[in-house]
């Protein structure tokens, strides 16, 4: 977030490509997760600003993230178009009805398809 200058108290439309979903690990409260899964960003690709709608106050970003309205059909790499990105108390991305979620294949999923 930093690299594309998202600031905290902002709220800006943004393309985050390559983010990885995967599902949610077994505890020891409960045997199984249903409909819940693991969000990764360390596999996420540049992210690209499509249009801020609130400034931002240039404090530091919130480290805490909380993604809501996220479906995918399963385990896989996702890039979200146009997702809502709010910044202030925790980092928040919003999928609505502006945002579209495609799967995508990356070189190694490519690999495992082909053998």
């Amino acid at each position: 977030m930093a690299q594309a200058k998202v600031q905290h108290g902002q709220e800006i439309r943004a393309d985050l490509p390559g983010i990885g979903v995967t599902t949610m690990a077994r505890d020891w409260f409960t045997a199984r997760h249903e409909g819940k899964g693991e969000v990764y960003f360390c596999t996420m690709g540049p992210i690209g600003v499509r249009k801020v709608t609130v400034p931002g106050d240039g404090g530091p970003l919130p480290s805490d993230v909380v993604v809501e309205g996220l479906e995918v059909a399963g385990v896989g790499t996702y890039d979200l178009f146009n997702v809502l990105v709010q910044s202030n108390g925790d980092l928040r991305l919003v999928v609505d009805d502006a945002t579209r979620v495609v799967a995508v294949m990356r070189e190694r999923e490519i690999g495992r398809v082909a053998t």
